[in-house]
């Protein structure tokens, strides 16, 4: 005679669960990627670099710079003086996204892991 096996998921209370482990390990997460978006920003006065400290809520995972040529710098212009920082670049996010997505998926997965 087969037998039934019945499972019951409380999806409401796992989907709860996944987003409070997300909301303790995401203020975490948010400031390793904002360092190392910052690594590779156009910085000459380092006003660039400042607005995304002040500005950014990482708590939230919102980060921004917010300066008046943010954007321009950002999306317009292609190049990136590297006297003062070596490794800046034009859209300095995607650049930090190329180089360090494994890492951060890592983090993540790391920071849910100890946070459930």
């Amino acid at each position: 005679m087969a037998g039934k096996i019945l499972i019951d998921i409380d999806v409401p209370k796992i989907t709860r669960k996944i987003k409070r482990a997300w909301g303790k390990g995401l203020p975490q997460l948010s400031e390793e990627i904002l360092n190392d978006c910052n690594q590779y920003c156009k910085e000459k006065t380092g006003a660039l670099i400042a607005s995304s400290l002040r500005a950014s809520k990482p708590a939230d995972g919102e980060l921004v710079w917010d300066t008046v040529y943010a954007a321009r710098q950002y999306y317009e212009i292609p190049t990136a003086h590297t006297d003062v920082n070596p490794n800046a670049s034009w859209k300095w996010c995607d650049v930090a996204k190329s180089k360090h997505q494994d890492q951060w998926n890592k983090q993540a997965q790391q920071l849910l892991k100890e946070n459930l």
